[in-house]
């Protein structure tokens, strides 16, 4: 038996200093010509189509065919977020490449990603940060406007490689990392590294809320034992 470890990217394993942020900013001024399209928008654990569908909407422009401006878009922002990937940098949050190892020699773990970025725009950053080939696959936006449908996907993916599969964690920095976990069955692991306050993680629902993964064996041991406890 083993278990499906899926972890969120931004706020929870990197901070890309609002790469993706300015190049999505930029790219719909390019499409539309809408300036500033994403003020007032919450980006926290949302998708990068929920952004995109929200932005529109406060701009008055969500009409027409939404899936070929969503083709459109990511033509032009995955090269735009890997131009201010280089020139904005960022950095791992601490404790992340040791949570990943620890995680890792797990027996029968298997690694996968569950981010609201584009699939092409998760590659990107996590290629940029040397952490890409630590994951075997995962659900990405690209699955679905809403969290819980690229978690779901990414389950569905990974439950192959795990030869029976006896718990699935999730960690993120948000709310909607943790509804999406507890919407799956998940169990759902907050880390207050981002936005939310570990008092916020808890109020929605997480198993566990951690500052951050300064000490992976104890965080392991605790979300491990939830599953036979």
């Amino acid at each position: 038996m083993g278990s499906i470890f899926l972890f969120d990217i931004d706020l929870t394993m990197i901070r890309t200093n609002r790469a993706g942020s300015i190049a999505m900013t930029e790219t719909l001024h390019e499409l539309l010509g809408i300036e500033d399209g994403f003020v007032g928008v919450e980006f926290g654990g949302r998708t990068d189509r929920n952004l995109l569908r929200e932005a529109l909407l406060n701009h008055g422009r969500l009409n027409g065919d939404f899936d070929a401006l969503l083709t459109r878009f990511q033509e032009r922002y995955l090269p735009r977020l890997a131009h201010h990937l280089e020139q904005r940098g960022g950095v791992i949050l601490p404790g992340v490449v040791e949570m990943l190892d620890a995680t890792a020699a797990v027996p029968g773990a298997v690694l996968g990603i569950a981010t609201g970025n584009f699939r092409g725009a998760a590659e990107i950053k996590l290629r940029y940060f040397d952490l890409w080939h630590r994951f075997v696959g995962g659900g990405f936006a690209d699955d679905g406007e809403h969290r819980a449908d690229l978690v779901a996907a990414a389950i569905d993916r990974l439950r192959p490689l795990a030869d029976g599969v006896d718990g699935v964690y999730i960690f993120g920095d948000s709310t909607h990392d943790i509804t999406a976990a507890k919407a799956n069955g998940a169990v759902a692991i907050g880390v207050a590294t981002g936005g939310s306050s570990a008092a916020v993680l808890t109020g929605a629902g997480a198993d566990f809320v951690f500052d951050g993964f300064g000490d992976p064996d104890t965080v392991l041991r605790m979300v491990r034992g939830s599953a036979t406890s």
